[in-house]
């Protein structure tokens, strides 16, 4: 279901709640620590409430971490049931985010598949499947093309740090999901006034960035299985995002409070729904993976 990877595209980019607190970071720069983050989006498709999803922020000691939990909701989760964990975590180096470990598990139909992706010194990432990839007719992602790219949550990490020191979403970040190595390339698209229509939590001014996508390698060779990267049926090119950051709070730093895309399926909007600081009980239990 090529509307699935369209979605988690969106929840990736909504997975990016901190890093424009560098407004007034001082030198030598870095990322500070915040306490940790819960938000929560809901995603439409095509008008309908599909997808909810809740986001947990961390960091500390240098390190970070990054959970997004998914799901189908009401009756598209009997008819469509599923269920996504992203868990990327890494070290944070100045104001570069340098990603170790990486996992989705993705269950659809009660079928669950999880992919990791382990990175490595002189940036190798190395790939992990289960079940095993028994992929054919795919185009293959060569050694040197993973070489240095981040897994899709950190890339929009890294993307939110250049907003939020050189006031720019301009910048290219090199990723690979496991299977695909594409570029995404942020753009600046100026100010803009969001209206949530009563769906999410934030109405009024928001910076407005753009995200677009161009494929490296990976993609299928098969017709029908590509039409992930497929505006229409007939053209060829992956829709872009568009990003309304804001502060919905005067304690809060920028946030995604809403995001769009265009897909087969139809408009994919993404409103931010709430957000909280974490418990210290919720704290330990994710820590301890539960």
């Amino acid at each position: 279901m090529n509307m699935r990877k369209a979605i988690l595209l969106g929840l990736v980019l909504a997975a990016l709640p901190v890093l424009s607190a560098q407004a007034n970071v001082a030198k030598p720069l870095r990322i500070p620590v915040l306490p940790p983050l819960l938000t929560t989006y809901d995603v439409y498709v095509g008008g309908f409430h599909f997808i909810t999803a809740q986001i947990w922020f961390e960091e500390q000691k240098n390190a970070y971490r990054v959970v997004v939990k998914a799901n189908t909701r009401g009756l598209w989760g009997k008819f469509f049931p599923w269920n996504t964990v992203l868990d990327a975590r890494g070290r944070i180096n100045g104001l570069r985010f340098e990603p170790k470990e990486y996992s989705g598990h993705d269950e659809w139909d009660y079928k669950p598949k999880v992919t990791k992706l382990h990175f490595r010194r002189g940036g190798k990432v190395i790939p992990e499947f289960d079940p095993p990839n028994t992929d054919k007719n795919r185009e293959i992602v060569t050694d040197a093309q993973k070489k240095g790219s981040l897994d899709p949550v950190t890339a929009l990490l890294q993307m939110l740090a250049n907003v939020a020191v050189k006031k720019s979403c301009a910048i290219p970040v090199p990723v690979f999901d496991g299977k695909r190595r594409f570029d995404i390339t942020g753009r600046d698209a100026g100010d803009d006034y969001t209206d949530s229509d009563g769906y999410g939590i934030y109405n009024g001014k928001a910076r407005l960035c753009g995200a677009d996508f161009k494929m490296i390698s990976g993609e299928w060779k098969d017709r029908e299985r590509a039409r992930f990267w497929k505006k229409t049926e007939t053209e060829v090119g992956r829709e872009p995002f568009q990003i309304w950051l804001a502060s919905p709070a005067k304690e809060l730093p920028e946030l995604p409070v809403r995001l769009e895309s265009g897909s087969i399926a139809g408009l994919i909007v993404v409103h931010l729904t709430s957000w909280r600081y974490a418990t210290a009980e919720e704290i330990k239990a994710q820590r301890a993976g539960k």
